[in-house]
């Protein structure tokens, strides 16, 4: 399990090569593995970073200290001074968490908690970054420190962007297997088929917005897919009144490595896909939020909230 939260959490379904991805562990008692995608010059964005002791625990819970430095954009650049944040811990969807949860760092086994560290940073220069970690664990201040790369501008659609009005696979859609439609599907009925009842064009379409995950829940790299499309399908129930919400599965046909259209054309570019995404895309069109890898409910959840009610005549929640 650590090495699903750090090694694989920048995982993907095709190679994704060096974007946005950790390039390995620096020295230090901490190892720090920045497990965003697809970061890049402009306003703040969400970052997520991961952080192992160097006796292999995760560590866990209250809040680390951030400091980033540009490192240029090739080798042997001198570091110069960024910005600097606080991560709050971010368990993974589906974890125990205590209550109530602690409110300092502390390191962990992964069968006792699995999470990361988010927070929201702002890069002015594209090319390599590092960032620092402090983190006072168990009452020892330890440190520690990651690599990335920012980009001059994003690959995949941002906020702001307008939204693909993609045609996905629904439970309708004709000759089509059902492990298309869900990769659950292959063994059975879909287990979330609330989820697959409409595309993001209808909904786009008819103003509404939109809460679509991008996942593939058995062939997920990360192991994170299951579990994030089960915390939208929760929020599905509750706000259906709010947003059309869709799973888009990534794999059409994973033994022939086929990639449904619908994911491809939103995730997939030359350096390969990354999943899981959670986009949110307002009524106009427009993203208003995206969450890219680890999202659980206390992030997703105020933003849709916060979305106007907007159920047609006769929808129902699924």
């Amino acid at each position: 399990m650590v090495a699903l939260l750090l090694a694989a959490c920048g995982g993907s379904s095709t190679p994704a090569g060096d974007e946005g991805v950790d390039a390995g562990p620096e020295p230090g008692d901490l190892a720090v593995t920045v497990a965003s995608y697809d970061l890049a010059v402009g306003p703040p964005a969400r970052l997520l970073v991961g952080i192992e002791t160097d006796d292999r625990r995760l560590v866990t819970y209250g809040t680390v200290e951030l400091r980033f430095l540009f490192a240029g954009t090739g080798e042997g650049g001198t570091l110069s001074p960024g910005p600097t944040s606080t991560g709050r811990y971010l368990p993974v969807a589906g974890s125990d968490v205590p209550d109530p949860e602690p409110t300092a760092p502390q390191a962990v086994t992964a069968s006792e908690a699995r999470g990361v560290y988010s927070t929201h940073v702002a890069f002015d220069r594209a090319g390599f970054w590092k960032v620092e970690v402090t983190a006072d664990v168990d009452g020892t201040t330890r440190h520690g420190e990651g690599a990335f790369q920012v980009l001059d501008r994003h690959r995949l659609p941002a906020v702001g962007d307008e939204a693909p009005a993609t045609e996905n696979l629904t439970l309708t859609t004709p000759d089509t297997p059902r492990a298309a439609v869900d990769s659950r599907g292959a063994s059975g009925e879909i287990p979330d088929p609330e989820l697959h009842r409409t595309t993001i064009a209808a909904a786009l379409g008819a103003g509404r917005p939109v809460v679509a995950v991008f996942s593939t829940p058995v062939y997920c790299t990360s192991r994170f897919c299951g579990p994030v499309t089960d915390t939208v399908d929760e929020l599905a129930r509750r706000y259906g009144d709010r947003a059309a919400f869709v799973h888009v599965e990534v794999w059409r046909d994973f033994q022939g490595k086929v990639i449904n259209k619908s994911a491809a054309e939103w995730l997939l570019r030359s350096e390969g896909l990354t999943e899981p995404w959670v986009y949110v895309v307002g009524g106009d069109r427009r993203i208003v939020a995206r969450f890219d890898n680890v999202v659980n409910r206390s992030e997703l959840e105020p933003v849709i909230q916060a979305l106007p009610t907007s159920r047609p005549a006769g929808q129902g929640t699924g």
